[in-house]
């Protein structure tokens, strides 16, 4: 049975003995690895962009290291020297000794490296360059970008196979109009040999937000855990998945397809916003943080199989069912072989597994955790002060947390994932009526750009949020989430863009600039490039004809395709075919134009 804590006491002990922490020494841990020879764990707190070395009783070991900024992930080379991807649009990547965890160097790295590991077979470092929309292969002896790959849209993480001569990338995010078909992320294999993309693997339509990625020991199958939205349906209900479902996907490394994708949700609830995936050492168990509802789901990895072998050989594909004749579509698929365990905490991301234990963290409270394989027994402590203390970690803990909402089955970060930024899809909002979906749109900025929505149906971002708290997630708690919520949205700051030139203006995005002023800047002015008012287009169609538009912020506008209120166009040069200047543009003044918007 579940080991009874007295959490106050525990984080009062943590508090005062363990750490010696103030209030100010907030604890927000989002990763855990193994410490090697040494021992123990290597805990990363993302706020104040350190790793911890932690004993085999949670304690601080007084190891530790201090990073430029945030880690987003860690491999260790043959010579035991620890290397750490840091986030940011000057990412970097940091070499450390293994044995005292101090910075041997530092390399400047590109816009938000994501995922790290070292292959064997090239003898480097590999890592997903983010909003380079690029996987890198780095010398560990000179720090030199040897090879730069394009792959999908927002890569985060990678495993290897093929004794090492292969590389899985995940994508987080879909790369095509919403109103293509299918829509939905993709997966990348790329040859680390011929240092190319050799097969891109779709996922089921609906698929986005694909945040990790685990393989068995033997590389016969990945894993990758993502959202499943059910974005062609109307947002009148939530219950059963009726709007967004979360899912574990099959991709059988030999054959190299997605072999199937089950739900982790039950009938009765939401096992919503997957975050991290990991198979145990035995590879007799996938354990999947669940981070929206607080959680680890442990899976048998053997029945899993089998169930899937005894329905592709049972099953019948029709042309009617062929697209969808890989998706388990089926909440009670995986009854009798999974179990829940609650991390009596909010938002576990971190998961580490050895043969006899399994390690979570939960960010906004800043507990770690560790299970037996069994999942029955549980020890847990606190090294600081949690996120959650103050006004703005507890909006984001809130944005991010399905448990406020009916069964759940969503949070908010369920359609405004990373930050909350969007998904890439079209939703039918009851808003402004049924039968007219609307694309995703960012948050940041919409507190400082009223009105809300595409067509401003909301007068703030206030207003939005207590609609969306109560119509979305099916929610009356609103009196202390929503202020919270709003706290941190204003928090968010947008991103500089991968377009610019250390800092600065690429010659093209000059040359745009000239373009933007003369026939953008009348409705597109001022610091967030809006002036916050709403106007009929040209370009509307259907229930939207006639319909006045907002005119959107333009900040960030690099990271928010696709555009339109239908998502239609997925290129900026797309969209300025569309809505197009008043003055005649050759194709290259457009491409000019489109730097510019695109470096904002």
């Amino acid at each position: 049975m579940i080991m009874k804590i007295n959490w106050t006491y525990i984080a009062c002990l943590s508090l005062t003995i363990l750490t010696g922490c103030s209030g100010d020494d907030i604890f927000a841990p989002d990763h855990i690895w193994s410490a090697g020879k040494q021992g123990g764990l290597l805990v990363t707190n993302r706020d104040k962009k350190e790793i911890y070395l932690i004993d085999a009783n949670f304690n601080k070991t007084g190891t530790k290291a201090v990073l430029p900024a945030p880690a987003n992930d860690l491999a260790e080379t043959p010579d035991q020297h620890i290397w750490v991807v840091c986030n940011g649009a000057d990412g970097s990547l940091c070499e450390l000794n293994g044995k005292d965890l101090s910075v041997i160097s530092d390399t400047r790295l590109g816009h938000t490296p994501s995922a790290l590991l070292f292959n064997k077979q090239t003898a480097s470092l590999w890592t997903t360059q983010r909003f380079n929309n690029e996987l890198w292969e780095v010398s560990p002896k000179t720090k030199e970008v040897l090879n730069r790959i394009p792959v999908g849209r927002e890569p985060v993480d990678l495993v290897s196979f093929a004794n090492d001569s292969m590389l899985l990338v995940a994508n987080n995010l879909p790369e095509m109009s919403s109103l293509a078909y299918p829509v939905a992320c993709q997966l990348d294999i790329v040859d680390v040999n011929h240092k190319k993309v050799v097969k891109r693997l779709q996922l089921p339509n609906g698929s986005t937000d694909v945040k990790a990625l685990a393989t068995d020991s033997k590389g016969n199958y990945a894993y990758a855990v993502h959202l499943l939205a059910r974005y062609q349906l109307p947002t009148n209900q939530v219950d059963r998945g009726w709007m967004s479902t979360n899912v574990l996907s099959v991709i059988n490394l030999h054959s190299q397809e997605v072999e199937n994708t089950v739900l982790l949700d039950t009938p009765q609830k939401g096992a919503s916003n997957p975050w991290n995936v990991v198979v145990s050492p035995d590879d007799s168990k996938i354990w999947v943080a669940i981070s929206g509802t607080h959680e680890l789901a442990c899976i048998d990895r053997a029945m899993l199989h089998n169930r899937l072998a005894q329905v592709k050989e049972g099953g019948k594909v029709t042309p009617s069912t062929k697209d969808y004749a890989h998706i388990r579509d089926d909440a009670g698929f995986l009854y009798g072989i999974r179990d829940f365990y609650k991390t009596q905490g909010k938002g576990p991301r971190a998961l580490h597994v050895t043969s006899d234990k399994v390690y979570t963290a939960n960010y906004y409270t800043g507990e770690l955790v560790a299970f037996n394989q069994s999942g029955k027994e549980m020890t847990s402590s606190s090294l600081g002060t949690p996120l959650a203390s103050t006004q703005t970690g507890k909006g984001d803990m809130y944005f991010h947390d399905a448990s406020i909402g009916f069964q759940g089955w969503q949070s908010c970060a369920s359609c405004h994932p990373n930050d909350a930024r969007m998904d890439g899809l079209n939703w039918d909002l009851l808003n402004d009526g049924m039968g007219n979906p609307k694309n995703t749109k960012t948050l940041v900025l919409s507190h400082q750009t009223p009105p809300c929505m595409v067509t401003g149906i909301r007068k703030d971002a206030e207003t939005a949020v207590v609609s969306g708290i109560k119509y979305i997630l099916f929610s009356a708690s609103t009196e202390e989430v929503a202020p919270a919520i709003d706290a941190y949205l204003k928090s968010l700051a947008p991103v500089p863009s991968p377009r610019l030139v250390n800092g600065n203006l690429s010659e093209a995005a000059k040359r745009g600039k000239a373009h933007f002023e003369k026939d953008c800047s009348s409705c597109h002015s001022e610091t967030y490039y809006t002036d916050m008012k709403q106007y009929k287009v040209s370009w509307t169609n259907g229930p939207d004809e006639h319909v006045k538009m907002d005119v959107p912020a333009l900040n960030e506008v690099w990271r928010t395709a696709p555009y339109l209120y239908d998502g239609r166009a997925y290129t900026m040069q797309e969209m300025l075919k569309i809505h197009a200047p008043a003055e005649v543009l050759s194709e290259n003044e457009l491409n000019d134009l489109a730097e510019y918007v695109l470096s904002l």
